[in-house]
C-alpha cells in the first residue's frame, strides 16, 4: 500500500514542480543542528520525529519567498495539531536581512539560521525556496523548487497524504 502512495505522490505532483526524480528521495532526511533565528537555541531536526515535516530554504532577497511565507503559515497552522510543522532555513549572510524579513511577514513556524550554508549544502538547495517533504519515519519522500500561485493547494494534497500514512 504504500508503494502505491508513493507513485500516487509521484504522478499526482511531477507535472506541477513538486519533483519526487531528486537525488534525495526515498532517502533519510539528513539530521541537523541549527541556532533558531530569533532566540539563538539549538534545534534539531531529531525534534519532529514521527511528525511530517516540510523542510523550506529561503533567503530574504527571495521574491517568490514573499508569496510563500504567509502560504505556508496557513498550512502549518491548519495542520499542526495533524502532526505537521514546516522549518524553513535561512541562508542570508547577514543575519539581520533575515530578520527584517519575518518582521514584516510574521509566521507561527520554526525559522533557523544557517550561516555557512552547510545544512544547504548538505541537501544540495540549487533554487530559492527549495523544499524537502519530510514523512513521519524521517525519510525525504519529494522535493518542490520555486513558489509559484497555487502551489500551496499542491503542497497541502502532498501534506495530506503524508499525514494519512
Amino acid at each position: 500500500m504504500r508503494l502505491f502512495k508513493v507513485w500516487v505522490l509521484v504522478i499526482a505532483f511531477f507535472s506541477v514542480h513538486l519533483f519526487a526524480a531528486n537525488s534525495h528521495v526515498d532517502k533519510p532526511a539528513k539530521g541537523f543542528t541549527l541556532p533558531d533565528l530569533k532566540t539563538g537555541n539549538n534545534i534539531t531536526l531529531d525534534k519532529f520525529e514521527g511528525r511530517v515535516v516540510y523542510l523550506d530554504f529561503w533567503a530574504s532577497w527571495c521574491k517568490p519567498c514573499v508569496k510563500s511565507f504567509p502560504k505556508l503559515d496557513e498550512l502549518h497552522k491548519k495542520y499542526k495539531k495533524s502532526g505537521f510543522d514546516v522549518i524553513a532555513i535561512n541562508l542570508d549572510q547577514n543575519k539581520n536581512k533575515a530578520l527584517e524579513f519575518i518582521r514584516q511577514r510574521p509566521v507561527s513556524y520554526t525559522l533557523l539560521y544557517d550561516k555557512n550554508a552547510s545544512v544547504a549544502m548538505d541537501y544540495k538547495v540549487q533554487a530559492m525556496p527549495s523544499s524537502y517533504f519530510i514523512d513521519k519515519k524521517g525519510v525525504i519522500r519529494l522535493t518542490h523548487s520555486g513558489f509559484r500561485p497555487g502551489d500551496e493547494d499542491k503542497i497541502e494534497k502532498a501534506v495530506k497524504l503524508l499525514l494519512a500514512e
